[in-house]
């Protein structure tokens, strides 16, 4: 296996779609400050290009501010939990179309969105140990299927 790779097994696959909703919303969070910093706006002090400002001395070194480097902290190590998540979700995606059955294809759907097993068989009117069942069927489906 490459660096960076991630190894699907059944108890990781299940976790990630478990866990599949809140991984998307971190992403989505995580990605506005790192936008941010993609325009500039958070990137090092504000330098005049003309006038005799531009002739003064340039500040070197860092910055104390504790703002700017709070950011930087959070950007950086945000980077790698979002690689991270975007390959399981990735892994997760890659497998959905392997999943056979409308029972299976509506319970897998429900556990992306982030429903409990008692809310899914409210809904499907069915019991919790039967969509157990069926999330255990959906996952020997999808690595079967890759």
């Amino acid at each position: 296996m490459k660096q960076g790779q991630i190894k699907v097994t059944k108890e990781n696959l299940l976790q990630w779609i478990e866990n599949y909703r809140w991984m998307v919303e971190t992403i989505e969070e995580a990605r506005q400050p790192v936008a941010k910093v993609d325009n500039n706006s958070y990137i090092g002090a504000k330098t005049a290009m003309y006038g005799i400002e531009a002739t003064l001395p340039k500040a070197s070194g860092g910055t104390s501010d504790p703002v700017f480097t709070e950011v930087q902290r959070r950007v950086y190590s945000l980077n790698y939990r979002i690689k991270e998540y975007e390959q399981k979700i990735a892994e997760v995606q890659k497998r959905i179309p392997y999943v056979i059955g409308d029972r299976e294809f509506e319970v897998l759907h429900r556990l992306l969105d982030g429903d409990s097993m008692r809310a899914i068989g409210k809904h499907m009117k069915l019991s919790s140990t039967t969509i157990i069942r069926t999330r255990e069927c959906i996952v020997k489906q999808m690595l079967m299927g890759a």
